[in-house]
């Protein structure tokens, strides 16, 4: 939010250049990097743990989030916040108070494309990671296909279960996440 924020707030320079270059981070497969992580994981310990997905998933996801939320953040007023600091509060304070309320159904957009592209990412949880203890699902579920036989009703339901928590969180965020995906839609 606060990187979406002063890219759509302040003037920077080059500020289309570096919105670009965040945003090609996300054109590269990641299989095109899944080596040079898994050595640098592999120095530091990172290789079969929870927190080496936790900080690649977050790596990949952020430049999708801010080029995201900073569309959701041209489309509320910054006037809304000028007036705000004319009342007395700070920028800060304007945009937690003023701005941000606005930016719920924005952010509940953001966070189920982002939840969906961690929940289904395979190749950085198959090269990482080798405990079932730390496997996501996605490999887990890949992994029951194999052998001289497939249990195909084991992977059935395993699919349905790997897809629950995403739809009920889709589910439970709804009425943000339609306004979140149309707004921007009308111009003013």
């Amino acid at each position: 939010m606060p990187a979406a924020w002063a890219y759509s707030r302040f003037a920077m320079k080059a500020k289309k250049d570096q919105l670009f270059f965040i945003l090609s981070t996300r054109f590269m497969p990641p299989v095109v990097v899944v080596i040079p992580i898994f050595l640098m994981y592999r120095q530091v310990g990172l290789i079969d743990t929870k927190l080496g997905l936790i900080l690649i998933y977050a790596a990949f996801n952020v430049p999708f989030t801010i080029w995201m939320m900073k569309g959701f953040v041209d489309e509320v007023p910054a006037e809304y916040e000028d007036a705000a600091m004319l009342d007395g509060y700070t920028r800060l304070q304007a945009f937690w108070r003023f701005t941000l309320p606005l930016l719920l159904p924005g952010i509940a957009a953001t966070a189920v494309f982002a939840l969906i592209f961690s929940w289904n990412e395979f190749v950085f949880a198959i090269f990482l990671t080798s405990s079932d203890s730390v496997r996501t699902a996605p490999p887990a579920i890949a992994g029951l296909i194999g052998g001289t036989t497939v249990d195909w009703g084991l992977v059935a339901a395993a699919s349905v279960v790997f897809a629950l928590p995403v739809l009920v969180f889709a589910y439970l965020v709804r009425k943000h996440l339609v306004a979140g995906v149309t707004l921007g839609a009308v111009r003013r």
